[in-house]
């Protein structure tokens, strides 16, 4: 029989879960509203995962493990930057080869300084963020603890949705973020720096990727594994289709993947043998690929995602 807990857990860790998928989902939004489909989002999070591990293994900082997971992440969208704005490298097979060389980065660097053979028991921290109660609101019953006790990154990404949203629709920066996304070439006629603002949006979002792959590394699992983000920057990339590149449409897409991954891992945990356990790991893919395919095929992106722009003058 279901329980009370059970399903409060399950609740609970939906919206955990939700946090960094949402928080890399709603930068994507953003860049990919001017054009640029940035698919590194996953490496960002993985260096940011694994920054913040170092920093706070070394440190016992959580703000310095934060702030470094940010910078590296920031760093690699850099690099991503200067090859396809500058160099106007394809934008897909750019992203796809820093992922790649993200993975091999991390896992040599991590070996170079713990060994070069993992132990049964792999290094981890003892100080992880810790969830912060909000006054009241936390000793609601049922829905109080579920909802309110959170570790505050999650208060920031519901925050940083609906801000972006209110950004993109609501302002003139907004106006131009998407004027760049639909033509560039007119955008820049217009007196728009294309580049620049493309520059900027890539900097921000891996700056909150790196940020977003740190909870995995010091707020969930403790400690740093190899290819640890288990491509939740693609499945990120994916709900934003599905929200039709809207940040708050995403909220609603972010949750229902964190739900069926926290589903898995209740059924994992409660020993449901008729259920393999392997077809549980596939769960939150499979229902994304089969909300993408029905719920995706119609929908139109903005005009000139992930085409090189060239400047004219």
């Amino acid at each position: 029989m279901i329980s009370s807990e059970l399903i409060q857990g399950l609740f609970y860790s939906s919206i955990a879960f939700m946090t960094p998928v949402l928080l890399v989902g709603v930068a994507e939004v953003m860049v990919e509203r001017s054009g640029v489909l940035n698919l590194c989002v996953e490496g960002a999070m993985l260096i940011g995962a694994f920054s913040a591990f170092m920093v706070a293994y070394f440190t016992g900082s959580l703000g310095l493990a934060i702030l470094a997971a940010g910078l590296s992440g920031l760093l690699l969208c850099l690099l991503f930057s200067f090859l396809v704005i500058v160099l106007a490298l394809d934008q897909m097979v750019t992203g796809l080869a820093i992922n790649l060389l993200t993975v091999g980065l991390t896992s040599y660097l991590y070996r170079a300084c713990f060994g070069w053979y993992v132990s049964p028991v792999p290094p981890h921290i003892e100080n992880v963020l810790q969830p912060l109660k909000i006054p009241i609101l936390s000793d609601l019953p049922i829905v109080g603890d579920v909802l309110f006790n959170h570790v505050p990154l999650t208060y920031f990404a519901l925050l940083f949705a609906i801000l972006c949203w209110w950004l993109l629709f609501k302002t003139k920066l907004g106006l131009k973020i998407r004027a760049i996304g639909e033509d560039p070439q007119i955008a820049e006629y217009l007196g728009i720096n294309v580049n620049l603002i493309r520059f900027l949006l890539l900097l921000l979002e891996g700056f909150i990727a790196g940020i977003a792959g740190s909870l995995l590394s010091i707020a969930f699992y403790n400690m740093f594994l190899d290819n640890m983000t288990q491509g939740r920057g693609y499945i990120a990339i994916a709900l934003v289709i599905l929200a039709r590149w809207n940040p708050l449409l995403l909220l609603g897409g972010a949750f229902f993947f964190s739900f069926i991954d926290a589903l898995q891992l209740r059924i994992q945990a409660i020993g449901f043998t008729a259920f393999p356990y392997q077809f549980a790991l596939m769960m939150p893919y499979l229902f994304t690929i089969a909300v993408l395919a029905i719920a995706g095929r119609r929908v139109k992106g903005p005009a000139s995602l992930a085409k090189p722009f060239k400047r004219v003058r």
